[in-house]
Formats: structure tokens, C-alpha cells, sequence
């Protein structure tokens, strides 16, 4: 798990499964888009970003890049996205899913704690021009 936010009835997660990088959107059990890496994760240190755009409007599709090192690993549109929030209580979690489990790839095994060391975390928004 690198990272969750919300739970199990609408969230967000990123996490490795077998050396691949997986993006999840669960919006609210009714629809779940799941994007990842095309092929297995390098050994050894990584810088592992995932870049959310707004296509339309807030609500509307997200374009999702994942990328590993600079590269392009993996790429994929969330047809709707959120256009409030998901709860009032919902977490974000760094390393483990510690809320109920955002993915049903992880569920059993929640809270699926990542095995290996996170360094610096960074979030930038930057609005459309």
C-alpha cells in the first residue's frame, strides 16, 4: 500500500501487487476504475508519481498517469470522478489502508501494509490555465 484515502464504500488507492503499480477509484461501489503499470517495478529505489487531470469539469473524467522514474508506466480515464468529498471521517493513509479497505484487490489482506520505505511524499495542485 502506498496510499489510500476513504474506505471500502468510495476511496482512492495506489499500492503495489506483484511488482505493478495499481490506481484504484472506487466511487462509492458502483463503479470502480482500476489503471496500472504495464509491467513490473525496477528493484531498488523508485520515484513513483501519479498525475490526476481534470478533463471537464469537477465531477467529470480524470485522465490518470502513473510513472516510475520520470516514465510513463501506465495511463487510463476515470469516466466520473468526485465532484464533493467521500466522507466526513475518511482517512489518508501512507504505507497501509488502516480505514475499512478501499480495493477488493486487498481486502482480505487489509490492512495491507507496504513493505518497504517511503520516503518523501509530495501532493502539488495546479489549476487549468
Amino acid at each position: 500500500m502506498l496510499y489510500a484515502l476513504a474506505g471500502f464504500s468510495g476511496g482512492l488507492t495506489c499500492y503495489l501487487r506483484d511488482g505493478q503499480l495499481c490506481y484504484e477509484l472506487n466511487l462509492f461501489k458502483i463503479e470502480r476504475t482500476k489503471i496500472q503499470s504495464s509491467g513490473k517495478l525496477p528493484a531498488g529505489k523508485a520515484k513513483i508519481e501519479v498525475v490526476t487531470q481534470l478533463v471537464d469539469k469537477i465531477g467529470g473524467p480524470l485522465d490518470i498517469t502513473l510513472k516510475v522514474n520520470g516514465q510513463e508506466v501506465g495511463q487510463g480515464r476515470v469516466p466520473r470522478g468526485m465532484s464533493l468529498h467521500f466522507t466526513n471521517n475518511a482517512t489518508f493513509d501512507i504505507g497501509a489502508d488502516l480505514d475499512s479497505p478501499v480495493s477488493l484487490d486487498y481486502f482480505d489482506e487489509a490492512p495491507f501494509v507496504f513493505n518497504g520505505k517511503i520516503g518523501r511524499t509530495h501532493f502539488q495542485y495546479a489549476s487549468k490555465k
